[in-house]
């Protein structure tokens, strides 16, 4: 008989939940480490793409978002006369079971996920990983070891397990500081025709604005003093 692999997934965010999902339902042993003593609830991405959508949909996590968040079939880019463009995501009908985005926050489709898993340890952040002659070996919090067949590192940009291995973070980070802002306030009310998700062109007094369940988000460069102007005028 053959013992099946045991996989750790250093963090609990979309990726490392996703992936212990895919393996949990290959009948593969999987534990998910996580630092955090729970699920964050912090705003962070609140938009799912089309592709998106359809790989999630194997989980029943496609259905849980539309239920939760909204579904945003057009996208616009504008300026400060109007629209300019109008991206029509039904043209994509004939390649993807969701031919539209969803809009819903980051942190339900970690609750979504996780809810499908039995193996989840919250408070167990990885501080060393160690390559054994037949496992890896994990220390958590500084102290305790676990040994799987597998790891996989999804504990994000400052990931310990990255440092760990060596593996240099390649890319850069971006310079500008943004100020992202969620508000009740209607959108639709003042702006006539606005879709759900809506890009403002501008050298530099750009921002956007996106409508979830409840709530409208925008994002601004804090270098602008468009912020405070159009909220105001709003």
């Amino acid at each position: 008989m053959t013992v099946p692999h045991h996989v750790l997934v250093a963090g609990a965010g979309p990726v490392g939940l996703a992936a212990a999902n895919v393996l949990a339902a290959a009948g593969v042993a999987v534990t998910v480490l996580e630092a955090e003593p729970r699920l964050p609830e912090s705003l962070r991405a609140s938009t799912f793409q089309p592709p998106t959508l359809d790989l999630l949909d194997r989980f029943g996590a496609t259905t849980r978002l539309i239920e939760m968040g909204r579904i945003a079939r057009k996208v616009q880019y504008r300026d400060r006369a109007g629209w300019v463009a109008e991206l029509d995501f039904g043209v994509l009908a004939g390649d993807t079971r969701h031919p539209y985005r969803v809009q819903c926050e980051q942190y339900r489709l970690n609750q979504v996920l996780a809810a499908r898993l039995t193996g989840i340890r919250y408070g167990a952040a990885v501080t060393d990983v160690q390559q054994g002659e037949e496992k890896v070996i994990v220390t958590i919090n500084g102290g305790e070891k676990l040994r799987a067949d597998w790891l996989i590192g999804a504990d994000g940009g400052r990931s310990r397990v990255r440092e760990a291995l060596g593996i240099e973070l390649e890319g850069f980070t971006w310079p500008e500081r943004f100020l992202v802002a969620s508000t009740p306030f209607d959108f639709a009310g003042v702006i006539r025709g606005l879709a759900d998700v809506s890009y403002f062109a501008d050298p530099q007094e750009w921002f956007f604005l996106l409508r979830v369940r409840e709530v409208w988000r925008a994002m601004f460069p804090t270098c602008s003093a468009l912020c405070s102007s159009f909220f105001s005028n709003a």
